[in-house]
Order: C-alpha cells, then structure tokens, then sequence
C-alpha cells in the first residue's frame, strides 16, 4: 500500500536513528515558491526555547474560500507618513486601554458573581440539611435566582440522595431553569453510590428526551465495583429496563467509563452482557476497549476485538481504523501502525484527512519534519484537504526545527484562499509566541491579522497578551 511504507520509512527508523537538523533543510519546504520574511522578522531565535511551551490547541476542519492576501505581509501595515503612524498609535493605544479596562472589569464582575453564588448555595444546602416537608415551600421563599452553576454547587455539598432528588425536581419547575448533562450527573452519581437504582433509572429514562446525552460521568459510580460482578450486574440490570436507544448508550457510557478508569475486564464483562441483551452493537461502542489495549500494548486483544466486531455484525469503519492507528502512533508503534492502516485498505477504506492529519503529527512529533512536508504534498496530490489541525502540526513541528522565520513563511505561502484557515493558523502562531516569550512576534502578527482582516477567534487573547505585558502599545 502507497501510505504504509511512508509510516514505516519516516516514522519507525525515528525509533532506532538519531535525528540530525542537517536532514531537514529549506528545500524540503519548496522555499523557492515562499515569499521572504521582512527585516523586521529577523532574529536570532534558540529553538530549544520552544521546548520550554506547554500544548496548543488542536484545531478541527471548516471549509470556506477566500481571496488571496499579498504575501508581503508587514508591508501592509507600514505606515511612510510619520504623522499618519503617529495618530495611529494614538489610536491603538486607546483601544487597548480600553480593552484593558474591559478586561479588568470582567474579573471584578466574575469575582462578585462568585461570591453571590456561594451565598445563594450556602442559604439552600441550611434549607436542605433541615429536610423539612416543606422545604421546596421554603426554598421557593429564599426567592434565589436559580441557574445551573448553582445547582451543581449545591448537589455537589449535598449527600443525602433523597434531598438531592427532592432539590433537583424542584429546581425543574423554576421559571426560566432546565438541567444540564452536568447537572443531572451529579444527581445520577448520588443515586448509584447509594444502590437507590429504581430511581436512577427513572432519572436515565427523561435524560435522553429532554436532550441531555449521557456521558463518561453519568456512570463514575459504577466505577467504584469494576472488580465486583454482582453489583455491576445490578446496573446492568437497571440499564436493560430501558428501552433500545438509551439502553444502547447507556452500555457504551458504562464501558466508556470503565476503560476511563483502566478497567478494562469490567468493560468486558459489560460488553459481554451488552451483546446478549442485543441492543444493536455498532463500531463505537468498541471504540473505548480498543482505545485501551492500543495505548497499553496489547494487540493481540485488538485483534480479538476487531474480528468480535465483524461477527456480531459491525465491522471496524474507517472511524475505529484511524483511532487505533492515532492510538499507536501515539505510542511509537509504529510497525503494528502501518499493520493496521494495511488492514484498513484491505478492508476498503482508503486513508483520508484523519489518517493523514495522525501520520504527520506522528512525523513531527518524531522530528522527521522531511516525511511529515511530503505526507502534505501526497495529500493534496490525491485531493484531500488537510485538516486545520494538519497545519498547527507542521507549523509547530518547522518552529521547533527551523525557528520563526521559516514557520512564518511556512504561514505566509499557505494563506490566502481560506480566510478561517488563515485566522486559525495566525492565532496559533500568536499563541505560540506568546507562551515561550516572544511578545513582539505575538504583537506583529496580531498587526498584521486586523491589517488583512482576518478575524481572531478568540477575542481575549487580544486583551490577554496586553494585560499581562502589562504594555500600553503592542506596535
């Protein structure tokens, strides 16, 4: 297969050979087709200081075009007339006192909505402790706007399950409040510890229409009896008394959780059990075991459930291929990695912009910068566009091994035709800087966004990168 030599060849000799900066150079990046960074970028930047910066954002696909910005980028935002560049410093200098004072304000703001949501929870847990029969009368008197931070606050210091219960349907009826996902897995964790499983599964019955997905959470209790069969049958129990669709979900949330907890027996057990209840088992549900045995090292189990899976009648899609190849690739497996995209393509799936966004993250991250560049080119030769976070892979993976000024041109050749990648990928750069130190990049490329009008994602990094420089002027 075309890719699997490529995984082989650049990524597993990254375990047995040294890397050397002389086996990437500019030409691998087709520098000739770059346009040159200005003098005002030109520094003499360490690339260890990058290995000091903690992890960026990983970015996911959108789809959208646009125009092509001039690659002369800071040439845009030059000003010749002294004049001119100084009333816009007045200018900017403004603005960013005022976001300054924005900035400022909000934290008050948040500090005081704090101290009011203690209090509120402090006036409702007195009610609750009391359990009078008619505390949901005297709650309803207290006359506490009620919000779900709240709720999770108050059900948080609450232990009685039957007062959270009693709490969690009157907080229903209040105007203007529905429970979040987060709130009713607080209520579902209290009912479960406690055994109380009648009313948990009424509890589970109206999460689902009331469009509150279980998740992970919604079953940490169960993960407290992975080692005793007799009280996970009990859930089991509980969860086969709902109808289809939520009990499937309900199964693949318990397995999840288990697998989340490194019981990987118990969510065996549970899957065993998910299997004869036949509630239409589907390639997700294995999603967390394989998760699992790849990122311990145990194929063979794989391998067993990749052929349990075609049995029961959901074979592995491409979705459960690119995990497990992410999954090795994560642990330098790389020789079980280019097995398993070979059994991928045997099966039909060819790879897409998942796998080729794992295999050059899995390059870089191994240093061979030189695999990951061509990885880039083979995908857009096939016609596959690569995902945003393809690009923070390489962008990060060329100031690792070259500095800012190739990551920059690296940035500045593959902008121009899609205004969100491009804002996207200005950001990340921005981010970068910003967390290893380099305050006047952070600031020159902020420029250089609102000079192309390219929108910035987040809007407090902006004020973020101001406050704490503690600058009055980025420019």
């Amino acid at each position: 297969m075309d890719c699997a030599m490529p995984v082989v060849g650049y990524l597993c000799c990254a375990t047995t050979q040294a890397y050397t900066r002389g086996g990437f150079s500019t030409a691998q990046l087709s520098h000739q087709h770059w346009s040159s960074p200005t003098s005002q970028w030109h520094r003499n930047i360490d690339p260890t200081a990058f290995k000091k910066g903690k992890s960026f954002l990983r970015f996911h696909e959108l789809i959208l075009s646009q125009k092509f910005y001039s690659t002369n980028a800071l040439a845009m935002v030059q000003v010749s007339d002294k004049a001119q560049a100084a009333s816009s410093e007045d200018e900017n200098s403004e603005e960013e006192e005022e976001a300054l004072h924005e900035f400022n304000k909000a934290e008050k703001t948040q500090g005081k909505e704090k101290e009011m949501l203690e209090e509120a929870a402090r006036e409702i847990c007195e009610v609750l402790r009391k359990g009078n029969e008619d505390m949901e009368e005297t709650l309803t008197k207290l006359g506490i706007r009620i919000n779900q931070r709240l709720v999770k606050i108050v059900l948080n210091r609450t232990s009685s399950p039957r007062l959270a219960l009693r709490f969690f349907q009157w907080a229903k009826l209040q105007p203007g409040f529905t429970h979040n996902t987060l709130t009713y897995n607080k209520l579902t964790n209290l009912l479960g510890r406690s055994k109380d499983f009648e009313t948990l599964q009424r509890i589970l019955a109206e999460m689902l229409p009331a469009r509150r997905n279980y998740s992970v959470k919604t079953f940490s209790f169960a993960t407290t009896w992975h080692d005793d069969w007799d009280m996970l049958s009990k859930v089991i129990d509980m969860i086969d008394k709902l109808e289809l669709s939520p009990r499937r979900y309900a199964y693949e949330m318990l397995i999840a959780a288990l697998c989340e907890e490194s019981h990987a027996n118990a969510a065996l057990f549970v899957l065993e059990k998910m299997v004869s209840a036949n509630c239409g088992l589907r390639a997700a549900t294995f999603s967390p075991l394989i998760t699992f045995f790849c990122l311990n090292d145990q194929m063979d189990k794989v391998e067993v459930l990749f052929e349990m899976m075609k049995m029961t009648g959901s074979p592995p899609d491409s979705m459960i291929y690119n995990l497990a190849f992410s999954k090795l690739c994560y642990r330098k497996r790389f020789v079980e990695a280019a097995e398993v995209l070979e059994s991928m393509v045997d099966s039909g799936y060819q790879p897409d912009a998942f796998t080729y966004d794992i295999m050059i993250n899995s390059a870089c991250k191994t240093r061979k910068l030189g695999g990951a560049l061509q990885f880039l080119d083979k995908m857009k030769e096939e016609g596959i566009k690569p995902l945003y976070g393809t690009y923070a892979h390489l962008l990060k993976g060329i100031l690792l091994d070259r500095g800012f000024e190739e990551t920059y041109s690296f940035l500045i050749q593959h902008s121009g035709t899609d205004p969100n990648l491009d804002s996207v990928n200005y950001e990340y750069l921005i981010r970068v800087c910003h967390k290893v130190g380099l305050e006047e990049d952070a600031r020159h490329l902020l420029t250089e966004m609102k000079a192309k009008g390219l929108e910035l994602l987040d809007d407090k990094l902006y004020t973020e990168i101001l406050h704490e420089n503690n600058e009055p002027n980025p420019i």
